[in-house]
């Protein structure tokens, strides 16, 4: 799908859904799926949103890692240094870097919907200090749709101990939909990193108010995986994130405050394994993805990246049933700005890695 159709269609239809109105609840015509061990029966919305959570939680944490290991936060790398990093228009993106007179660093990063660089997608903004042997990094990405209407915001608290290239980090995340100042989905994240061993634990909930929802949904997960930095700072994570999902009434899930980052409340739906790879080059772009996993109640999903002859990726996932047959697809750029669309033909908007019902 063409970035300028999929950000009209992602704009008008948050729109919609913030006004109540727009896209339909899961028809009953898709059949519940029936998980196995006593698990609760799953409605084709607890698939697609337990499937999308397990399917972005390693492309959204992997970009703060990248970041964090490739100096494009702020911080030091093997590889290069913050005052390294500025360019004008390149790839659909620009950065600019400031040291600030108590000696923090802020880099700004904006990724455009065009390629001359004047139609902003994705403002992000990292200011990244250093005490007492501790990197703290604070940073909200703004995203807007091509009338420059805001989509979502997500602000983020990094805490870092030791190098980029041998230590640990945590990350908590909160996301506000449209212009929201109440968070709708929120994250803990921790990461350790020595030599190429990379191993991580996450936890992640989505509260959806949306009548037809009206829901928490999470999804906590192990990462054991390598990660390896090209030449061009390219970074890859390669490995198998092992998880659990979990749903309950709207608010009756809980983060807890402190790695490990982990979820209590509501029901456990089931577990899942993913495996395979995602790659996110030097300036924070996601560049591929490859992933293979199954999920509770036995769906299985497939996420899988494509990039057009000017650079721009697109993600496009396969939820299936055991069966074998269709539950959701879902198709986003590089931003995680896309659509979800159920089996039975509602499509909901996804902001940020976020699916916004």
């Amino acid at each position: 799908m063409r970035p300028s159709l999929l950000a009209a269609y992602v704009a008008a239809a948050l729109l919609a859904g913030c006004g109540g109105g727009g896209g339909t609840s899961p028809a009953s015509s898709i059949p519940a799926n029936n998980p196995t061990n006593n698990a609760p029966s799953l409605s084709p919305s607890d698939i697609a949103q337990s499937a999308t959570d397990a399917a972005f939680e390693p492309i959204d944490t992997g970009e703060a890692d990248a970041g964090i290991g490739n100096g494009g936060l702020g911080t030091s790398s093997a590889s290069r240094s913050a005052q390294a990093l500025p360019h004008a228009c390149k790839h659909r993106t620009t950065r600019t870097v400031t040291v600030n007179a108590d000696n923090s660093i802020t880099v700004e990063t904006i990724h455009y919907y065009d390629d001359a660089c004047t139609q902003v997608e994705r403002d992000a903004i990292a200011t990244r200090a250093v005490s007492g042997g501790t990197e703290t990094i604070s940073r909200t990405v703004t995203t807007f749709n091509q009338a420059h209407a805001q989509l979502g915001v997500r602000k983020s608290a990094y805490t870092l101990t030791g190098s980029t290239g041998s230590g640990s980090w945590t990350v908590t995340s909160a996301f506000y939909p449209g212009t929201s100042t109440t968070p709708i989905a929120q994250y803990g994240h921790a990461a350790s990193l020595s030599a190429s061993a990379y191993t991580a634990t996450t936890g992640r909930i989505a509260n959806d108010p949306k009548p037809s929802i009206n829901a928490s949904f999470g999804h906590q997960a192990a990462v054991n995986a390598t990660v390896a930095m090209d030449s061009s700072n390219d970074t890859t994570f390669t490995g198998t994130r092992n998880g659990t999902s979990f749903k309950a009434g709207l608010g009756g899930l809980t983060l807890s405050a402190a790695p490990p980052f982990t979820i209590s409340g509501g029901t456990q739906l089931g577990s899942s394994v993913l495996t395979g790879s995602v790659t996110f080059d030097a300036d924070g772009n996601l560049a591929a993805v490859s992933l293979t996993g199954t999920l509770p109640g036995g769906n299985t999903l497939v996420v899988t990246s494509s990039t057009a002859a000017n650079g721009a990726v697109t993600v496009n996932g396969t939820i299936t049933s055991p069966a074998g047959t269709s539950v959701a697809t879902f198709t986003t750029d590089a931003s995680g700005n896309g659509i979800l669309t159920l089996a039975n033909g509602t499509q909901v908007p996804i902001v940020d890695w976020h699916v916004v019902w």
